[in-house]
């Protein structure tokens, strides 16, 4: 059940066909999460019904369990019933072997937890990572007790690869860290798991790779964008600071330093590396004087000049203001992503009178890309004399 939903008897599956999301086929899950050990009616219940409003919930669970009677009856499994209700405990227990990912894997966890000896604890961790293939059952993640176990299930996760990962750095085992973090970075993007890869990579000397990670975990954390916290700015920060080159030439610098391709228009960086080169400049200002920028926010709206709040509709219309901001800025204007909504956009060498017209020059260009039906809200938030 993690990473998708699936249910076989030897080589015969027991697909409930359009019905793998009905209350009997959920009930046929929750069962799987432990199966054998059962569960109390009254948390089946809740499970299934606790989030609707149901006339007769027991009536209503009486039914379930009789359509999970009946197609398990039709199945492949041998004859018999499986399902037993003993003093309001409903088990799946029909006298064959029953296995299933999450079980084991909370089994794993649990050795994990009680066992004192270090390498036995790093075995329990390793099962139950090779268990864990993703969230829990996602084809239902609006279900309140899917939600509810997935962030269990996740947590439990967390816990037992860093647990792994500090076991495996006491030992010097750089490459099972790194395929450890890649993975754990796989299922959980920007967890913190990119740090200890970036870390293992420059361990092995695999510098370029290392890199690599850096710079696409810079681009995952402009693509979400949205506020940073300071703990996930420190974060990715101490990712970027574990980025080592092995000594090179002047020539080597200078290659890296360059850009690779030197394009047209207002240059893009993440947030972080937005917020650094403000507060350059806002230094630079304080040392030596009045340096004359221009800092502005802008905003996309929707067709009732209201911001937009539409995830889908903000990640297409956000590609075509980077557009303009390519297409009508000069090289020297930064921006970045603030939120998925907002641009932060830095026009250095230009002042307070050239706001209406900057506005204006990417407002119109904006449009075109949209068809005449977009439009934007730009806002000064600093000119040098205002923070």
């Amino acid at each position: 059940m993690f990473g998708r939903f699936s249910a076989c008897y030897g080589d015969k599956v027991l697909g409930f066909g359009r019905q793998r999301d009905s209350k009997f086929a959920q009930l046929f899950q929750i069962l799987m999460t432990r199966p054998g050990q059962g569960f109390d009616k009254g948390d089946i219940l809740q499970f299934l019904y606790g989030q609707e409003e149901v006339e007769d919930p027991n009536a209503s669970l009486n039914n379930t369990i009789f359509r999970l009677r009946k197609y398990l009856a039709a199945s492949p499994l041998p004859p018999g019933d499986y399902l037993t209700l003993s003093e309001g405990v409903l088990c799946f227990d029909g006298g064959i072997e029953t296995e299933s990912d999450v079980w084991n894997f909370e089994c794993a966890v649990r050795e994990f937890e009680k066992e004192q000896d270090r390498h036995k604890k790093a075995s329990a961790c390793q099962s139950a990572c090779i268990l864990y293939q993703g969230e829990f059952l996602p084809q239902l993640s609006n279900e309140q007790w899917v939600i509810e176990k997935s962030r269990n299930y996740g947590e439990m996760f967390s816990k037992v690869v860093n647990y792994l990962l500090h076991y495996l750095k006491e030992d010097g085992d750089y490459r099972s860290i790194e395929s450890v973090s890649a993975r754990a970075a796989e299922l959980y993007p920007y967890e913190g798991w990119e740090s200890w890869r970036v870390e293992s990579l420059i361990a092995l000397g695999r510098h370029r790779e290392a890199e690599k990670v850096y710079q696409e975990t810079a681009a995952y954390m402009q693509e979400i964008g949205g506020f940073l916290s300071k703990n996930q700015q420190a974060r990715f920060r101490r990712v970027g600071d574990r980025v080592r080159k092995p000594e090179g030439t002047v020539e080597d610098i200078g290659r890296c330093l360059m850009e690779q391709e030197a394009e047209e228009g207002a240059y893009s960086c993440t947030l972080p590396g937005f917020f650094d080169c403000f507060r350059m400049l806002k230094r630079t200002v304080a040392r030596e004087g009045p340096v004359c920028f221009i800092l502005f926010l802008c905003t996309i709206v929707d067709a009732g000049g209201c911001p937009a709040n539409d995830r889908e509709y903000c990640k297409k219309q956000g590609k075509k203001l980077c557009a303009s901001f390519k297409a009508h800025l000069r090289r020297g204007d930064v921006y970045a992503k603030y939120s998925e909504n907002q641009y932060l956009l830095l026009c250095i060498g230009a002042g307070k009178e050239n706001v209406p017209d900057i506005g204006m020059r990417i407002d119109t260009d904006y449009r075109k890309r949209c068809g005449g039906r977009g439009s934007i809200r730009y806002r000064l938030l600093d000119d040098g004399k205002m923070w």
